[in-house]
């Protein structure tokens, strides 16, 4: 958990946030950060253990989070995750989309077809599934905040990832165009390189 932080500064008290991705790395530091300022964070991922591993350090420093497991490249799976926020209050202030793939780290001609479709089903259509589920919630309670994680390779892509960089272009353009289509709802949306 973090220690450094200004939270007075952030204080997200009485909000709630999910993390997609949260059970490791940036996304496991995201959920830990967002429950150190005062948010309600519900920690999701496909690895439930991995999950409730970062809930339990979230507790271990006084916070307040729970686990759900879901694959953000799989629409059955979002809707299980977004029927279940909603059956615990209907509420969502925060969805930080963080979970990604990339199956395949090498030149563009030695990729198969299933690892391009898998890296765009869970970069790009998740992303996209995962903010469309949240506005509706945001949207009947007020707006909220939703914080896409791309990558600077969004910007130049980097040899040997050249799918992977194209998604997150496309996620910034996302973002972009979606940013514009829920201000009027008081919904933020923006993108972190």
């Amino acid at each position: 958990m973090p220690t450094r932080f200004p939270q007075a500064l952030f204080d997200l008290s009485g909000k709630i946030a999910l993390v997609t991705g949260g059970s490791r790395g940036i996304g496991a530091a995201t959920a830990q950060l967002l429950a150190a300022c005062g948010a309600e964070v519900i920690v999701s991922s496909r690895k439930l253990d991995a999950c409730e591993a970062v809930v339990a350090a979230i507790h271990a420093a006084g916070g307040k989070a729970s686990a759900i497991d879901a694959h953000i490249g799989n629409v059955a799976s979002m809707d299980r995750l977004f029927a279940s926020i909603r059956d615990r209050g209907d509420r969502l202030d925060i969805l930080v989309n963080n979970a990604a793939a990339n199956p395949h780290f090498g030149p563009m001609l030695e990729m198969d077809l299933g690892a391009f479709e898998k890296t765009v089903e869970v970069n790009q259509r998740g992303y996209f599934y995962c903010t469309v589920q949240a506005a509706k919630i945001m949207r009947e309670h007020g707006g909220g905040a939703i914080i896409n994680v791309a990558s600077v390779n969004a910007k130049r892509a980097a040899p040997g990832q050249g799918v992977y960089s194209m998604t997150k272009a496309a996620i910034v353009s996302l973002t972009e165009a979606f940013a514009r289509e829920l201000a009027p709802d008081h919904i933020r949306v923006n993108a972190v390189l």
